[in-house]
């Protein structure tokens, strides 16, 4: 096959007119070629994904760009990069402002809950009468009054122990919150460049259309081809040019997406350039049994920590609403003028120890108690259905995970043919032989994007394992790593 392309590369006489009739598309198509060893290459390298105007590499056009309103604040990086985004920009969103806010209410309704079994202090004063000994007296009163609740059978511990864990429950949501949005700064920056890249595809394929609808349209001029024709090659051409259409408000989109993630409605990213992923290349799910990754979720889960909290918090909670109904033992003092004759009855000062005991309560311990044990019961079944609910995602990054190394093969496959496909193309074209060379060229940007695509499947994959089991979302390797499994796991396949 090398040689027939090898001859086929000399071009004869008689196709010098359509040859350089046809050479400004072939060079503009080539020019926008990618082959999979030359994006290989670009990934390590970590080179600037171009997101320009579309006449000069396909990107988001300059129109669109500076149509959109200024940022308040400092515009972001040119070009970005997605470690940048999550150093200085993957902390702030209305969800992390609400948590921290959730934060502050919690530690708020703490301290309100205590302030009763606190020392209070204030002054108490009366102006009155009243009668003693068949005679109207002043009854007057100005005394400073100190008192605390001595001992209430562990109610306000109970309840500092719940609202404590309360605090620590919202400030776990916060860490959970906080990964997720990093996550999904991470899903709209690899958003960005996809879109990036099947605009490409999609600007190469109205291309190759145009030109065919160009040669149908002239042969049609001289009778060569009927009308019908010509309205079929311009329907694949307008078909075509929507595709590219759609693919160009894509790119658009998904920027307008990526800004809001960040908060950052009013910017407009440009210029992206390639993650480093290769953490991502060095990880590997052949030696995890799949009972190994869900019990690893499943003991490191942010959001079963959450309801684990919850939990306990209300089992103190329950333990207060039991004890609803039992005394108190409360100690108070005054000092300062306690009546109208000081020196006759209640004098300059006085101290008691006084102990309620309630008697009836109406029924508030048991509907407390009730209360408090239906929270407790669906918080347990909260717990099993997250729990289920997370076996279920884990399996599903498992398989996707195990099929990886067979998809890569597949597109590299397809990439080699579509790499050599094209210098076949190329000198059949260059010999007058064939016309394909733009599909040849789409072909091959089809082999790109679809190895583009499994590289951000893979980190995406693993990113989201990483989420589950708690660990920060970040582009450098985890601190920790599973657990192998036994050689005899029935998974491995």
């Amino acid at each position: 096959m090398y040689k027939e392309v090898i001859q086929l590369r000399k071009p004869s006489s008689q196709s010098k007119g359509m040859f350089l009739k046809l050479l400004p598309l072939s060079l503009l198509l080539i020019g926008q070629g990618y082959s999979i060893q030359g994006l290989a290459q670009e990934a390590d390298n970590t080179p600037v994904l171009e997101s320009q105007a579309l006449s000069s590499s396909n990107g988001l056009p300059n129109s669109q760009l500076n149509s959109q309103p200024k940022p308040l604040g400092n515009p972001l990086p040119n070009p970005l990069t997605l470690s940048v985004l999550l150093e200085n920009y993957a902390n702030q969103s209305p969800e992390i402002a609400l948590q921290l806010a959730n934060i502050d209410m919690a530690k708020a309704t703490l301290d309100n809950n205590q302030v009763g079994n606190r020392w209070q202090a204030n002054i108490q004063g009366r102006l009155g009468q009243r009668e003693f000994a068949e005679e109207t007296q002043p009854h007057n009163l100005l005394a400073l009054h100190v008192g605390k609740v001595i001992y209430d059978f562990d109610q306000a511990d109970n309840q500092l122990q719940a609202d404590s864990l309360s605090v620590e429950q919202q400030k776990v949501k916060l860490q959970l919150v906080e990964n997720k949005q990093r996550l999904n700064v991470v899903k709209a920056y690899l958003n960005v460049l996809l879109a990036d890249f099947q605009y490409r595809i999609d600007d190469e394929g109205m291309a190759v259309e145009y030109v065919g609808f160009d040669k149908v349209k002239d042969r049609h001029a001289i009778g060569q081809l009927s009308d019908v024709d010509l309205l079929s090659a311009e329907q694949k051409y307008q078909n075509a040019l929507v595709k590219r259409m759609q693919a160009e408000q894509m790119q658009l989109k998904t920027r307008v997406e990526l800004a809001n993630t960040l908060g950052l409605p009013s910017e407009r990213p440009d210029e992206l350039r390639f993650p480093k992923l290769d953490s991502f290349k060095a990880r590997s799910i052949k030696d995890v049994s799949l009972q190994a990754l869900q019990a690893e979720v499943l003991a490191n889960n942010q959001q079963l920590k959450v309801l684990e909290q919850a939990q306990q918090a209300q089992t103190y909670a329950l333990q207060k609403a039991q004890n609803t109904s039992s005394p108190t033992v409360r100690a108070d003092a005054w000092v300062g003028q306690l009546s109208s004759y000081p020196e006759l009855r209640e004098g300059s000062w006085k101290a008691t120890l006084s102990v309620d005991i309630p008697l009836y309560d109406g029924g508030a311990e048991s509907s407390a108690t009730n209360q408090v044990q239906a929270q407790l019961a669906k918080l347990k079944a909260e717990q099993l259905q997250l729990q289920q609910a997370l076996r279920t995602e884990v399996a599903d990054i498992y398989f996707q995970l195990k099929l990886l190394d067979a998809e890569k093969k597949q597109h590299q496959v397809f990439g080699d043919y579509a790499d050599l496909y094209l210098d076949y193309s190329r000198a059949l074209y260059e010999n007058e032989s064939s016309t394909d060379l733009g599909d040849a060229m789409v072909r091959l940007s089809e082999a790109n994007y679809a190895m583009v695509a499994w590289q951000f499947k893979q980190a995406l994959l693993w990113l989201q394992l990483d989420y589950l089991q708690g660990k920060a979302v970040s582009l450098q390797a985890p601190k920790t790593t599973l657990a192998s499994s036994d050689t005899n796991s029935t998974n491995n396949p």
